[in-house]
């Protein structure tokens, strides 16, 4: 046994058996690995090469040492970082390339960072060792189907036992590979062990219709989509996009923009297949999504990633979808959820790379490109944000977005007048085709926090107003409109109540809760503000702020050597720059007794 071998068995088994539980989620007895959601926004083709250059992961250092490589790879995994967690688990196994210790999370990392190839080689390796390996079985199946031999695919998808997740996946890759091999009428019956299962009855429908179609068994699949609409009630943006796509290219353009229309008219995310519509009512030919075996297996795999993702095992949906992307390489739903699985575990650097090859001309290249700018500015790289955020504005000047999330940049940045500038923009742009409605009240918050913090309180005070007046238990604008209040000693009873409310919508956010502590504090209610106070601190407790504002409340109760101990810690929390000298004065003089300001 080598040197690592015995390294391994002494001091990682809790290390890998975390790495199990964070990346076997999937229910499957390995690692093992539906559409993306329709809000999910899309990328810029006008990138330059700099940002373009920034957002490629650079390579991590070589590491000599193969335990150092081992625990490396570990200590990146377990910060999220799978490119370099993959490289280094590849480095330690040069060293001891047959260990199923470090075998297997080498392969499981090669497959949810889309290294095929690396994959592909290590697969082979695990079946010699595991020769019911789902993972393995799984990129040797799509090799084989990628290279035209649907023989040797089924072959070794048959060999897998029917258990855990496999039961779902391997019916339907089946299925689809069967019907490569010319005998769709097998594909369909192996598929049909999945219509009775509630969990799985959907999928059958849709991949039942998809075969029919390329089967060229048109009334079939037309019945299989009208079904499976029927008992959808609100049909999902994938579902849609491919029944009407499907009833446009086989003569029912009428039924086809009823269904485009409906989802238009009343879904999230609407704007992904306004596209499609459009192009539908000006006579224009939908492209088949589904072609044959190979892209009806992407497709399965696309849609269990997104199960996934949806459980919030987004390895394994990363598994699944660099799996569809080998097959379909141009699958632009998978492209996207790709991407948006990245942003949700904060690889900006990926994400961004993913984006970048939707199309800008497709359905998503509106939505991707928004995207794009968020996770440039997640990066820091704020000025390429607000270039590409100026670019979509003038692209589309009837849209408010751009706008809106250029003035929350600068917002952020604290570039207040600039801020109202983007967010007046943004307004005006919603107001010259209607009205402000329910759903704006962000952009009025968002303007009135940079309109307030820009010194132009009345206006500040009108866009708080309005956006309670559209969202009337919205605890957020309560928050800040009462506490600006409570600063300006006015309207103290009204923010009060005010505060009270928003308390109990959100107990346990401890800003609001400082507020209330604070009105408290300015109507002179010393015991009940220390009581709010000390709640706000055990739920922010590093907050410069509210720890400043406990001590005032804790001097005026008598408190003083906890107050000075109070004063002392928001010093130490990094508080605004003109409270600093406030603060060291009053840990030197201490305060007025009522304080001279109330």
């Amino acid at each position: 046994m080598s040197n690592l071998r015995v390294f391994l068995r002494r001091a990682t088994w809790s290390q890998q058996a975390k790495w199990s539980r964070t990346a076997l989620i999937a229910l499957a007895a390995g690692f093992v690995p539906a559409a993306c959601g329709a809000e999910s926004p899309v990328l810029s083709a006008g990138l330059d090469s700099q940002v373009v250059q920034a957002a490629q992961p650079a390579s991590p250092p070589a590491i000599s040492s193969p335990y150092g490589a081992y625990l490396a790879g570990l200590v990146a995994r377990s910060d999220g970082d799978l490119e370099a967690a993959t490289d280094y688990m590849l480095q330690a196994l040069r060293y001891d390339p047959d260990n199923p210790a470090v075998l297997l999370p080498a392969l499981q990392l090669a497959a949810a960072t889309g290294r095929q190839e690396d994959a592909a080689s290590l697969a082979t390796r695990v079946l010699e060792l595991e020769p019911q390996h789902s993972l393995a079985t799984l990129i040797l199946a799509v090799e084989a189907a990628r290279a035209g031999d649907m023989e040797q695919a089924d072959a070794l998808l048959a060999g897998l036992p029917q258990r855990n997740f496999d039961q779902v996946l391997v019916p339907m890759l089946r299925a689809w590979v069967q019907t490569g091999k010319g005998d769709p009428d097998t594909g369909l019956e192996t598929l049909s062990v999945l219509k009775g299962d509630r969990g799985a009855s959907v999928l059958y429908g849709l991949h039942a219709a998809l075969i029919n179609e390329v089967a060229g068994r048109e009334e079939l699949a037309a019945q299989e989509y009208e079904t499976l609409l029927t008992s959808a009630g609100r049909p999902t943006v994938r579902l849609t996009w491919l029944a009407g796509s499907f009833f446009e290219r086989h003569g029912q353009r009428d039924r086809a923009l009823a269904l485009y229309r409906d989802f238009v008219g009343s879904s999230v995310g609407s704007d992904i297949l306004q596209p499609m519509l459009d192009r539908a009512e000006q006579g224009g030919e939908s492209p088949v999504e589904v072609a044959g075996a190979t892209d009806g297996m992407a497709e399965v795999l696309f849609n269990l990633a997104g199960l996934l993702s949806q459980e919030q095992a987004d390895d394994a949906a990363l598994v699944y979808l660099h799996q569809a992307l080998a097959l379909r390489p141009d699958f632009i739903m998978a492209q996207v959820l790709q991407g948006e699985i990245l942003q949700k575990q904060d690889r900006s650097r990926a994400a961004i790379a993913a984006y970048r090859k939707v199309p800008q001309d497709s359905p998503f290249g509106w939505i991707v490109s928004l995207r794009i700018a968020d996770e440039l500015q997640q990066l820091g790289d704020n000025e390429a944000a607000l270039v590409e955020l100026d670019r979509l504005a003038d692209q589309r000047p009837d849209a408010y977005e751009p706008m809106m999330r250029k003035g929350n940049l600068l917002r952020i940045e604290e570039r207040f007048d600039e801020a109202v500038v983007a967010y007046d923009e943004a307004v005006a742009r919603i107001e010259l085709s209607g009205e402000i409605e329910p759903q704006h009240w962000s952009l009025l918050y968002f303007r009135g926090i940079a309109l307030e913090r820009a010194d132009q309180w009345e206006r500040a005070e009108a866009d708080f107003k309005h956006a309670l007046g559209l969202q009337p238990e919205q605890p957020y604008v309560m928050n800040y409109l009462a506490y600006s209040w409570v600063e300006k000693k006015q309207n103290l009873d009204e923010a009060e109540a005010m505060l009270e409310r928003a308390v109990k919508l959100r107990p346990r956010d401890g800003y609001i809760v400082d507020s209330l502590g604070w009105v408290y504090y300015r109507l002179g209610r010393y015991e009940e503000a220390v009581t709010q106070l000390e709640r706000a601190v055990e739920l922010r407790p590093q907050d410069p702020t509210i720890n400043d504002h406990l001590g005032d409340a804790f001097w005026q109760v008598g408190r003083k050597h906890e107050a000075r101990f109070q004063w002392h810690r928001a010093l130490s929390l990094d508080p605004e720059e003109d409270q600093v000298p406030v603060i060291e004065n009053k840990i030197k003089e201490g305060m007025t007794t009522p304080p001279e300001d109330i």
